[in-house]
């Protein structure tokens, strides 16, 4: 009888270790044995030697980019402007935008400073086309 209560024991503590939880602020996909599973609400079996998971964070998060002197834009009107913009990004909450963040941005999500390094150019690239358009 104590043996049984020793294996039941053992086996609860090992399962509360495997167990890994969302959150509505970090929402993780796991990938390796079973194929990949977005998990965003509850929690799953993460066995080390055979998953991996990839957590993302569902926060908005503020990326700002600043144009000036030097690094000024150029306007239709051929004026040079100093810029400084703010961005909000986040995932959107359901299982394919989880999983595209998790395959494109990986663990950079958790790093506003690496998410803001890889996407700060597509947001040049933004402002550039703003500020070059057509005046009105």
């Amino acid at each position: 009888m104590l043996a049984i209560g020793v294996v039941l024991v053992t086996i609860i503590l090992i399962a509360t270790r495997l167990y890994q939880r969302a959150s509505k602020e970090q929402s993780f996909v796991r990938t390796g044995m079973g194929g990949q599973k977005v998990v965003k609400d509850g929690g799953a079996m993460i066995l080390p030697v055979f998953h991996e998971t990839i957590p993302i964070n569902m926060q908005t998060l503020r990326l700002t980019v600043e144009k000036k002197d030097k690094e000024s834009m150029i306007t239709k009107d051929r004026l040079r402007i100093n810029v400084k913009a703010e961005f909000y990004v986040r995932v959107a909450p359901d299982e394919a935008s989880i999983a595209a963040a998790a395959q494109t941005l990986g663990r950079r999500t958790l790093q506003p400073a690496q998410l803001a390094e890889l996407i700060e150019g597509k947001f040049v690239d933004v402002l550039r086309a703003v500020a070059a358009g057509p005046a009105g």
